[in-house]
């Protein structure tokens, strides 16, 4: 009776290890992404929406995002926030926004799809989508405008010389002295502002590996020391949606025999005059105190 009893007692210790475990997530899945808000809310066809959350997974991979069940076009990916573009031919209406990964699918956010304007221009591709300072760009869109008549093309947060310019195709010249990045290129004419392409110079590691560098920069200015920064590890944390200049990364340093690494946190912005990026702050979040040439932190940063 009383090995028959152990053995009851065992094995329910057992079952019991494993639905902890299993509660606790080891050995299991990770967490399921998470939709907190989409910025904006509504909007029409071949506009952008920002999806904010968490456990989306630091890169795309075989995350998809859907309108409704329709899959739709991923312009950014990072673990707390998305873009993506409503499609140009989405029919006005309210669609549930949903994304899904290898976890699982998250909640649902309503999205309403505005009427577009018929008339104003619009961006269909770019050719080709990424390159350098000074590349010829080809944007193939509609409603240009057969001359440019005061039409000028949107880049980042300057302008880009326009080489040539038809209704459907404007050639362009990439700004000089542009760092590894992604920028927003619209057209704007008298008719209104067309939705907004992405094109990419450098690498993410390149753009990663620069970001590194300012904070390492900003560190040692400020009298730390950056002994082993080579072996640093520099992630994405979050870009605001509000100024896509501004980011808040995170910087992992491995530790050494049995210690631990350790991990912190920095503000970088782009300066698109010197055409680098630099670190504002290691101190946080929040970050208090912090601005770059007269303008605060964007809001959707302050306590990331």
């Amino acid at each position: 009776m009383r090995r028959k009893k152990l053995s009851i007692t065992v094995a329910g210790a057992i079952l019991a290890v494993v639905l902890a475990l299993h509660s606790f997530g080891c050995g299991g899945a990770g967490a399921k992404p998470e939709i907190k808000s989409l910025d904006p809310t509504s909007g029409p066809p071949g506009s952008e929406v920002v999806i904010e959350g968490g456990s989306f997974g630091s890169s795309q991979g075989t995350g998809m995002v859907y309108f409704s069940g329709s899959e739709v076009t991923v312009v950014a990916w990072a673990d707390t926030v998305i873009t993506v573009e409503v499609p140009p031919d989405m029919a006005e209406a309210t669609y549930g926004v949903k994304v899904e990964t290898d976890q699982g699918a998250s909640n649902e956010v309503e999205f309403k799809v505005t009427e577009g304007d018929a008339s104003a221009p619009k961006i269909t591709s770019l050719d080709p989508e990424n390159g350098a300072s000074g590349d010829k760009v080809v944007i193939n869109g509609s409603n240009f405008g057969k001359t440019q008549d005061g039409g000028k093309v949107l880049f980042g947060t300057g302008t880009a010389q326009a080489e040539k310019w038809s209704d459907a195709s404007i050639t362009i010249t990439v700004p000089p002295n542009l760092g590894p990045n992604t920028y927003g290129v619209t057209v704007e004419t008298g008719e209104g502002k067309s939705n907004e392409a992405i094109f990419k110079i450098g690498s993410d590691e390149d753009k990663l590996d620069a970001q590194k560098q300012a904070v390492v920069a900003y560190l040692q200015a400020q009298g730390q020391s950056t002994a082993g920064s080579d072996m640093w590890t520099c992630t994405l944390v979050k870009q605001s949606a509000q100024d896509p200049n501004w980011e808040v990364v995170g910087i992992g340093i491995p530790g050494s025999g049995s210690e631990e690494g350790q991990a912190f946190k920095a503000l970088v912005v782009y300066n698109n005059m010197l055409g680098s990026w630099e670190c504002l702050s290691a101190d946080g979040p929040p970050w208090t105190g912090v601005e770059f040439k007269g303008e605060p932190v964007p809001s959707d940063l302050q306590d990331v």
